[in-house]
């Protein structure tokens, strides 16, 4: 079970946006998705057009005071199909002081998750506008970080700050976030918001979504009809960028499934979306990728941990690859791919031949569309 904070302390930067649509897209491509609502505003309960819930998130928290156990399979709501929701409301803003001073309380949620046995392959977490006690359950609770933002200067600021969030995280608690930026409310027209979206690919690499999601008046509106933009306009801009979005969520799978499993060496593995390298390298503090397809620069290609495994998504034409992983400086050939040749340079470069581009196909979704906009 992957599980997911949507986080970000600065509001108005498509944090509930994206918590929902998300969730949406990663139900129609077949996963059980589960999305908490853990802001006391409540706007993933209201853009779900889920109304007045007799027991929510309040109650999952309330519960660990010495009251009846109430889980969060108590409180889900069903959306659609693969698609539940754990729903909020205002009473979630009382948690921190009512909780106050009961221990194990930062780790509420981490026991609330471990309650879902196999019920679902996802977990996304609408988390609240600042980095207080619900806040923190999430990012105990989760092992991802998705950071929404908005190209603007105070964004790109607070993403610094965010950052130094999960590093004191990591340092009090030992509990290590694998955080990444998406770029949201893109409207490309003006040169400073080109320059921001510059600033994040070139001081977060290895760190931000590919994808962009553009401006969109149709994803607002989906929220206020309460619908996921699945159900409401399927040939617009926000559509598009949330089923890719969707996509690099989902191409991520195998470097997850190699970190979860018995072995710590993987071929790379060809996705919908590219090919996946993934090396195993717990005690490394920096892993690159190098071979033909960046002109052997291993700084061309900074590689992502994950729980001790490291990965890359490269979309690669059909064709023959040499290449090495650069493992904190020390060039190597790839332990899970037993193809290798003798390199001009010495020692030996491991080999894949790509026969054909993966593809994506997404089923057809069913529903109203308004338009493209």
């Amino acid at each position: 079970m992957r599980t997911i904070a949507v986080v970000n302390q600065k509001g108005g930067c498509g944090k509930t946006i994206t918590a929902i649509n998300l969730s949406a897209f990663l139900a129609m491509a077949g996963r059980r998705t589960l999305l908490v609502d853990l802001d006391p505003q409540g706007h993933s309960t209201l853009g779900l057009a889920v109304t007045a819930p007799t027991r929510t998130m309040y109650d999952v928290f309330w519960s660990r005071n010495g009251g009846s156990e109430i889980t969060i399979p108590d409180i889900a709501r069903p959306v659609e199909e693969n698609f539940d929701l754990a729903p909020a409301d205002i009473l979630l803003s009382a948690v921190p002081e009512a909780l106050a001073g009961l221990a194990g309380r930062e780790n509420i949620l981490t026991w609330a998750f471990g309650g879902l046995d196999d019920r679902y392959d996802y977990v996304i977490v609408d988390c609240p506008p600042n980095v207080g006690l619900l806040t923190f359950n999430a990012l105990q609770a989760c092992t991802e970080a998705l950071i929404p933002m908005d190209p603007s200067f105070f964004s790109l600021h607070g993403i610094g700050k965010l950052f130094e969030t999960f590093e004191v995280l990591e340092q009090q608690t030992g509990h290590r976030i694998s955080a990444r930026v998406l770029v949201t409310l893109y409207s490309g027209r003006s040169p400073f918001v080109k320059a921001v979206l510059e600033e994040v690919r070139c001081h977060l690499a290895g760190h931000h979504f590919q994808t962009v999601v553009r401006q969109s008046v149709k994803l607002a509106e989906a929220a206020s009809h309460g619908l996921p933009i699945t159900r409401y306009a399927t040939h617009s801009v926000g559509f598009e960028d949330y089923r890719a979005l969707a996509d690099e969520i989902l191409q991520q799978e195998a470097a997850i499934a190699a970190s979860d499993g018995c072995s710590s060496a993987t071929a790379p593995a060809v996705t919908p979306g590219g090919v996946v390298f993934t090396i195993a390298a717990p005690n490394a503090g920096h892993v690159q990728l190098a071979g033909d397809f960046n002109g052997w620069t291993p700084d061309a290609s900074e590689m992502e941990p994950m729980g001790g495994v490291w990965k890359k998504m490269l979309k690669l034409a059909p064709g023959r690859y040499r290449y090495r992983y650069v493992i904190d400086g020390q060039w190597r050939t790839d332990p899970g791919n037993t193809v290798v040749e003798p390199s001009p340079f010495g020692g030996n470069d491991s080999v894949l031949v790509l026969d054909q581009s993966p593809s994506v196909e997404w089923p057809v979704p069913h529903g109203d569309d308004h338009g493209t906009a």
